[in-house]
This record gives structure tokens, C-alpha cells and sequence, in this order.
């Protein structure tokens, strides 16, 4: 049977992921003095059970940070070794051979902080807030170790958004993908949801008459949105 979804939840998402891309886009000019454009390709919702699968198999790269205030739960970005290659090679502009270097390890770093720090403070900009969170955990390792060791302190029914990005650098040939995965507390996201979700001048939740609700067949991805807005 098919579900009937308030799309205007799904909105106030994708403005929180707008404005977490065009952050990203800002500070790689600010902090690497890299201009570039932030695509975001797709956009899904899995339960936190399905990550392992999202990621993939073979051995991948990861930057997580735990977020210490609303929404809480956990940031994480993964990107293939080729990838980190070309991240290691555009911020230090040195070839990378068979290993990293002790300088390309700290230009990766440098620039999973700048992105993940990016995305998070766009998010934390619409929320009209701050999120505190430290410096990314950078790891490389088989997908499901990664999947396993970002999961170790995340609720079951927590509500994970997956988005595909690309970053396309300017005047160059780079551009290097991106996986997303932003796995926050369910109660404290359904409530800053709730919150942006509010008429800005009355203050007042908004309404949502019959043309404002959309019909969508059934899916896993569909399910896990409405099963962490149940109730809401």
C-alpha cells in the first residue's frame, strides 16, 4: 500500500544539504584556497543495518566525527584510495607513488577537516545553532571494518541519510567523489526538523494541507523516513 509522506520534511532535509554543500564550496576557497563546486548526485535514507552495503566491499577510506550537540550521532565521508590519492596529490601538488607520504597523510587530513567541518557548519548555519564536533578520524580499512567501527555507539533505529557528491575542482581535470553519511540522533533531528519546519513569522508549525502530501509506492528508503518521523 503506498504511503503518504509529508514532502515538506524531506524539503527542510534538502535545504539543510544545500546549504552543508555550498559551505563545503566556501571553504575549500577560504581554508585550501581551492575554488571548486559541490555537486550533490543523490540523496537516500537506510536504516543504520544497511551501511555495510552502501559502502560496498574492498578497502576504502573514511573520515568520521562524532557530533557532540544537536543532532548528535555521527558524520562520517568515505572515498575510494584512488580518491584519496587525488586529494593527497591536489593539496600538496607532489605525485603520490606506492605510499603517502608523511606529507600527503597530513593533506588529507587537512582536507577531510576542511570538508567535514564545512559540511557541518553549513548545517549548523541553517539550524541558526553550533555543533561542536573534533577532528575526523581518518581511516583506511576493508568497507565493513569502516562500517563496523562507525557503528559501535549508533541506535538500531536511528535514521541514516547517504548522499553521493561530487567535488569538482576548477580549471582542472580533478573532481573526486564523495560518499556522505550523516547518522544522527533520532529524537534530537526530528526535532531541529520540526523547528525549521515552523512559519518564520508566526513561529507557529505550518499546516500541511492535502496538495502539500505526495503518494510514494512503498520502499526501504521511504520506510525508514517515515518510520523516523512516526509520531512526530
Amino acid at each position: 500500500m503506498p504511503l503518504l509522506i509529508d514532502i515538506r520534511k524531506l524539503t527542510v532535509i534538502n535545504r539543510l544539504i544545500k546549504e552543508g554543500s555550498e559551505s563545503v564550496a566556501d571553504s575549500l576557497s577560504t581554508l585550501a584556497g581551492v575554488d571548486a563546486s559541490v555537486e550533490i548526485k543523490s540523496l537516500s535514507f537506510v536504516q543504520p543495518g544497511d551501511i555495510p552495503t552502501e559502502m560496498g566491499t574492498g578497502e576504502i577510506y573514511s573520515a568520521r566525527v562524532r557530533l557532540a550537540e544537536p543532532p548528535y550521532g555521527v558524520f562520517m565521508m568515505t572515498f575510494s584510495t584512488e580518491t584519496a590519492a587525488e586529494i593527497a596529490q591536489l593539496m600538496t601538488g607532489m605525485d603520490v607513488e606506492s605510499e603517502f607520504t608523511q606529507l600527503h597523510e597530513s593533506a588529507l587530513q587537512e582536507m577531510c577537516n576542511i570538508l567535514t567541518s564545512g559540511f557541518i557548519d553549513g548545517i549548523a548555519n541553517t539550524l541558526e545553532t553550533t555543533i561542536d564536533m573534533g577532528t575526523p578520524t581518518i581511516e583506511q580499512a576493508q568497507a565493513m571494518t569502516v562500517a563496523d567501527d562507525a557503528l559501535s555507539h549508533v541506535r538500531r533505529d536511528s535514521l541514516t541519510i547517504v548522499l553521493d557528491s561530487l567535488v569538482d575542482i576548477a580549471d582542472s581535470d580533478v573532481a573526486f567523489s564523495l560518499r556522505i553519511f550523516l547518522v544522527p540522533d533520532p529524537g534530537s533531528f526530528v526535532h531541529l526538523i520540526d523547528q525549521l519546519d515552523r512559519d518564520a513569522e508566526t513561529g507557529e508549525p505550518t499546516s500541511v494541507d492535502s496538495p502539500d502530501a505526495k503518494e510514494l509506492d512503498t520502499s526501504s528508503e521511504v520506510q525508514a523516513f517515515e518510520d523516523a518521523f512516526d509520531g512526530s
